[in-house]
């Protein structure tokens, strides 16, 4: 999941343009979720920000990725308030993320490309906090990562014939 992470956190960067296109600031913070939009006075960060989390279903093939984006709350957003395309300015923040991370793909060809799966408003008193939730798929079987750690350590013992024997699996 560290290369899907570093995927991620390079293509924010790399098209940080996209931020500018839409009038907004590229993210300040990208870090690992641990629940800071819930807690902002345990964490450090500068905003706008993005949290990242993840769950893998090996059997079902897919990796979730979970950003979590963290901004302030900006102007009114009410139909009577003047300045209301300032104050939905945050949704623009949103459509540059969409657009970094589309089609992004690690190294790894055990992973696919990202796609958006679901995105969805957070709850949250202190921020405007959005829910971006993206899919890939995944093969274990191609995992290298995993497979190169693995291989070397994978073999298996057998008593043949009052002898012992190593044999590597493939």
């Amino acid at each position: 999941m560290k290369r899907v992470y570093n995927a991620i956190m390079s293509a924010l960067q790399k098209k940080a343009a996209q931020f500018k296109v839409l009038g907004v600031n590229p993210p300040e913070t990208f870090d690992i979720h641990l629940g800071q939009e819930n807690n902002p006075e345990d964490f450090e960060f500068a905003l706008p920000a993005i949290f990242y989390d993840y769950s893998l279903d090996i059997v079902g093939g897919f990796v979730y990725v979970y950003l979590y984006i963290i901004q302030d709350y900006g102007e009114d957003t009410e139909n009577f308030a003047t300045n209301r395309d300032n104050g939905i300015r945050f949704l623009d923040f949103i459509t540059a993320v969409k657009r970094c991370l589309n089609n992004v793909r690690t190294t790894n060809k055990a992973y696919g490309k990202l796609e958006l799966y679901q995105e969805q408003p957070q709850q949250n008193l202190d921020f405007y906090c959005h829910l971006l939730t993206l899919r890939c798929t995944y093969n274990a079987d191609n995992d290298t990562d995993l497979n190169d750690e693995v291989a070397a350590e994978q073999f298996t013992i057998e008593l043949k014939k009052g002898r012992l024997r190593n044999t590597i699996d493939d």
